[in-house]
């Protein structure tokens, strides 16, 4: 502890009744030599005297040039001056206690091991809260570990399932990552959550995953397909979401997987869905699997550029596509969106 106080006699007599309890007691006179101290000391206590040669012990609480530590040290104040006003001005400067001079050897020993108790408890108390704050930060840590290693072995998942698919149709790997990767680039630029980005990904990179259910003589037949081929076909939305309506963490995905060919005019398939109706997700997805579709090499035709596809989407916005999702599109940088795995570069 650290006693300040001027009168020599009281400074030796509580220096021996501190040292009596076991413990260290420095000692200064003034209020430049109680800041000297502790600038190179850390103390747990202070006694000080309310009035010294160079001004008010007070001053010690919170003082910044007194070299304080974070956790400042407990004060008891000391004064011949019998007063309540310098006792409510004491407790309001953060002192602990306040002791009337003259004392008695035993009255200084009580209150000194009544500051002393409450340190303790302060201690432990924060002790407490360190070890508290550990085991929080330890757990966040932990639990942030766990959600990544979570959220990868959930990518692994569906890309597994993605390459399922792929057994079947090897057009499909491509493009499901070209246009998975182009809607959320779409749902940047319309402000949506990481939550959302994440299930926008998931369900675009996975919107074809019924034509697993397709037989191979339909999903693959070279010429057109027939009236009742093409009702089977039609099915594979449907089919996707059944699959992976069950998985809890692509819950959020299914809108995609369903409603991935349906029309803004509402005469799509499964379920003729029209405008607002059609989930957001689906709708960001359609402009970017039309684009996909017009920019890709065909047996049929040849793949038209970026430009010559922005002019085919303009055609169809309002019927096939959401207008105002198209123009936040068509604002965009043409070397936002991926062409074949490579930046679009307008005409």
């Amino acid at each position: 502890m650290l006693l300040v106080e001027d009168q020599v006699e009281i400074r030796e007599l509580v220096a021996r009744l501190v040292r009596s309890r076991g413990a260290a007691c420095d000692c200064a006179g003034t209020l430049a030599e109680a800041r000297r101290l502790m600038g190179v000391r850390r103390y747990d206590i202070l006694f000080v005297d309310v009035v010294l040669p160079d001004g008010s012990g007070l001053s010690l609480s919170g003082d910044p040039s007194a070299g304080l530590p974070a956790a400042a040290p407990l004060m008891v104040v000391l004064t011949g001056c019998a007063d309540v006003e310098i006792a409510v001005r004491a407790l309001r400067a953060g002192a602990i206690d306040f002791i009337p001079k003259p004392f008695t050897a035993g009255e200084f020993l009580s209150r000194y091991d009544r500051a002393f108790d409450e340190w303790i408890a302060r201690e432990r108390l924060q002790s407490y809260s360190r070890a508290l704050e550990t085991l929080v930060r330890t757990k966040t840590d932990e639990l942030r570990r766990s959600s990544r290693r979570m959220e990868e072995v959930q990518d692994m998942t569906v890309t597994s399932l993605g390459a399922a698919l792929n057994l079947k149709d090897h057009e499909t790997a491509d493009h499901c990552a070209r246009v998975s990767q182009n809607s959320v680039r779409l749902g940047r630029r319309l402000q949506l959550s990481e939550f959302e980005l994440r299930n926008l990904r998931w369900g675009a990179y996975l919107h074809d995953i019924g034509k697993i259910g397709i037989h191979e003589s339909i999903l693959l037949k070279p010429g057109a397909l027939s009236p009742e081929e093409w009702a089977v076909m039609r099915q594979h939305p449907v089919m996707g979401h059944a699959m992976l309506a069950n998985i809890h963490f692509l819950a959020h995905s299914t809108d995609v997987v369903l409603s991935h060919h349906e029309r803004y005019d509402g005469k799509g398939y499964p379920q003729g869905l029209a405008g607002a109706a059609i989930p957001l997700h689906a709708r960001i997805f359609s402009v970017l699997d039309s684009l996909d579709a017009m920019t890709a090499l065909r047996p049929y035709r040849a793949p038209l550029s970026f430009s010559g596809a922005l002019g085919e989407l303009e055609h169809v916005t309002g019927s096939q596509l959401d207008p105002e999702i198209f123009e936040v599109f068509r604002r965009a940088p043409p070397d936002t969106w991926l062409l074949q795995g490579k930046p679009a570069v307008a005409a």
